[in-house]
């Protein structure tokens, strides 16, 4: 029994001890509460900073289709795997583009007999056709000599007018024949040669045809055409695909690469701050301003506008990386502006550096402009400021009338720029005056004082 008085006796003091201690935890938490917080005015370098965010994007995006149709036989890769130029992306059944390569070798031995045979009747016609003329000169001169010699027999009464008829229709004859021999010469020489010609041209396109055919043999095997990243496949080993060259729609798409020798964030900056990033722009990126640069010029001037704007640069960072940041050089600003949910907005495309950026690729970045850079200004936390209408106002501490408690003053100043978390005072203020950043609240028997005072 009399143990039991003691264990309910020990409960008993560890009830009150604790309803003890959570009351002073209370006192003290409501002590802090009451009393508020206050910091100094400091002076300090103020960054303001324009943010906007845009998705990580590749140079550029190659759509890899095959001049061979068919059915794919294998897949050499798989999407995120990275390649050069010349690796086997994918293999097509050669069975088709084989076939196709023997019927337009079978086209192209039928143009190559047709245009040596057309050879051959240019060169019968050109030696034909002169000898024909010649023969026809040679009548016609026996008729001319025939008939001339009649003449005078006509005149002088030997001969008679059936006679004289006779040759000057013999002379008509030789020369009609003649002068048919002779156009004959130049239009059927010009006619073998224009099929000479045609024979030519359908021989340059059985030629061209099989070139094609073999070039899709070829392309039975899919190759990089550049070094890259596989960013997606479309198809499947199995599926039957159509030829990029033979087909209106362009051929079947076999998958997507992606250029990663540089990397882009494409952000949207609002109308309000585009000046303000226009302003540190370099030259080259500017509209108005804008020209295409030369691979060495580019080069060069990214490596320039990384020195000018060395601790104005644009940092980069991405959720899925918080603990590595990211830089770049504001690469264009596109002149034509965008509207997104009511607002404007201007598209800014900015190249970054550092390692491993392929990474990012798809992310979403978060980019800061340091548009403008203020030293030894003086500073305090946003959260000190008052507002009223137009007007602006701070609290500073000071005691009362020997009252142990910080009592408040309200004071007008004049601010300026504000990177988010501090703000330029202008005037007002002075370095290393305290603030309130966090009022301290009255008891309602202070309340009841300060109105009885």
């Amino acid at each position: 029994m009399k143990r039991k008085y003691i264990v309910i006796g020990v409960v008993l003091l560890v009830v009150v001890g604790g309803i003890i201690t959570l009351s002073v935890a209370n006192i003290s938490m409501s002590n802090k509460w009451l009393d508020g917080e206050q910091e100094k005015a400091i002076k300090g370098d103020l960054v303001i900073p324009v943010t906007a965010t845009g998705t990580v994007q590749a140079n550029k995006i190659i759509q890899i289709k095959s001049k061979a149709g068919g059915q794919v036989s294998k897949i050499f890769v798989v999407e995120g795997q990275m390649v050069k130029e010349g690796d086997i992306l994918a293999e097509l059944d050669p069975v088709d583009e084989k076939r196709n390569v023997e019927a337009r070798q079978a086209e192209m031995d039928r143009a190559k007999s047709a245009y040596e045979k057309a050879l051959i009747a240019l060169d019968n016609q050109k030696l034909e056709l002169p000898l024909q003329t010649q023969r026809a000169n040679a009548r016609l001169s026996q008729a001319e000599f025939q008939w001339t010699k009649m003449k005078g027999y006509k005149e002088s009464d030997v001969a008679g007018d059936v006679e004289y008829v006779t040759s000057k229709s013999n002379f008509d004859t030789a020369d009609a024949d003649f002068k048919t021999a002779k156009n004959n010469e130049t239009i059927l020489i010009k006619n073998a040669e224009q099929d000479v010609a045609a024979a030519e041209a359908a021989l340059r396109g059985g030629q061209k045809a099989l070139d094609e055919a073999k070039q899709r043999l070829i392309e039975t095997k899919v190759t990089a055409r550049s070094t890259g990243m596989v960013y997606s496949i479309l198809v499947r080993e199995g599926e039957m695909i159509q030829s990029g060259t033979s087909t209106f729609t362009g051929g079947t798409l076999l998958m997507t690469m992606s250029d990663v020798s540089a990397v882009f964030v494409m952000a949207q900056v609002d109308e309000a701050d585009i000046g303000a990033i226009r302003k540190i722009a370099p030259e080259y990126a500017r509209p108005g301003t804008t020209r295409k640069l030369t691979t060495e010029e580019y080069t060069l001037k990214a490596e320039e506008s990384a020195k000018q704007l060395e601790g104005r640069r644009v940092e980069a960072t991405v959720d899925a990386y918080r603990a590595e940041s990211y830089h770049g050089v504001i690469e264009r600003i596109l002149p034509e502006p965008q509207r997104v949910n009511n607002a404007l907005v201007f598209n800014v495309l900015v190249r970054l550096s550092g390692d491993d950026l392929k990474k990012l690729i798809g992310l979403q970045a978060d980019l800061s402009f340091t548009t403008e850079k203020l030293t030894g200004v003086v500073l305090v936390k946003n959260e000190a400021l008052v507002s009223e209408g137009r007007d602006c106002f701070v609290y500073v501490p000071y005691r009362r009338g020997g009252r142990d408690r910080w009592d408040e003053k309200k004071m007008p100043v004049k601010i300026g720029a504000t990177d988010g978390t501090y703000t330029e005072i202008v005037t007002g203020l002075k370095e290393g005056e305290m603030v309130w950043t966090k009022r301290p609240q009255r008891t309602e028997k202070e309340k009841k004082e300060s109105q009885n005072a």
